[in-house]
């Protein structure tokens, strides 16, 4: 019982400190796509942990409802859409999730991230539909500086993921394959970037990253 039980702490802090270290300059390629080691599950009858799940926030994609589903503390996280539903990651890591936690984007290839509060900054899981098929991105993403935002920056039918550090102060910019699309200047502090704290970020705020 008590190896057991060692074990276990061991591998939670390992996990925590896992997303500690992610930052969007990380050149391990944040967000690239691949299906999660977990299984899609029926949309009729299953819970959240030990209880039924409740729905913390709702958005239409395309006419159809996509719902975030939680216990009562906002963990063990389910992301439905139609009969297909999949695991959010970041409520095993630790994050809590509420009713801002869920915002979509329809487009061409339509996506919809869930993002929480965790570590004094904030962690995000991006979901993809293509094909009628939604899938997650395997690799969360992570500000330290508390803003991850899905919307059409580079003018493209599709969204991307703008996430903001905080030393030095820019935003980078990810296409939904992972790809870097470009990233802000550097600035002296996040309030100068546009739109702050709602940022909505222009194809000309774009340049190289450094």
């Amino acid at each position: 019982m008590v190896v057991t039980a060692v074990l276990a702490a061991l591998v939670t802090i390992a996990a925590l400190v896992a997303v500690g270290k992610l930052r969007t300059r990380d050149t391990s390629v944040p967000g690239v796509e691949a299906a999660l080691p977990t299984t899609s599950i029926s949309a009729n009858g299953f819970d959240c942990g030990n209880a039924p799940c409740g729905v913390v926030a709702t958005q239409s994609v395309a006419g159809s409802s996509v719902e975030l589903l939680a216990d009562a503390h906002g963990g063990n996280g389910r992301f439905q859409a139609g009969a297909v539903v999949l695991q959010t990651t970041i409520t095993e890591l630790g994050a809590r999730l509420t009713t801002g936690s869920l915002s979509c984007v329809q487009a061409s290839v339509s996506a919809c991230l869930v993002d929480a509060p965790l570590n004094g900054g904030r962690i995000a899981q991006l979901f993809i539909e293509r094909a009628g098929t939604w899938r997650s991105v395997d690799k969360p993403y992570f500000s330290d500086a508390g803003i991850v935002v899905l919307g059409n920056v580079s003018g493209s039918d599709a969204p991307e993921v703008s996430v903001v550090d905080s030393n030095p102060v820019l935003a980078r910019v990810y296409g939904l394959d992972g790809s870097v699309v470009g990233c802000t200047k550097k600035y002296s502090y996040p309030a100068q970037l546009r739109g702050w704290p709602n940022v909505r970020l222009q194809a000309s705020d774009l340049r190289a990253c450094p």
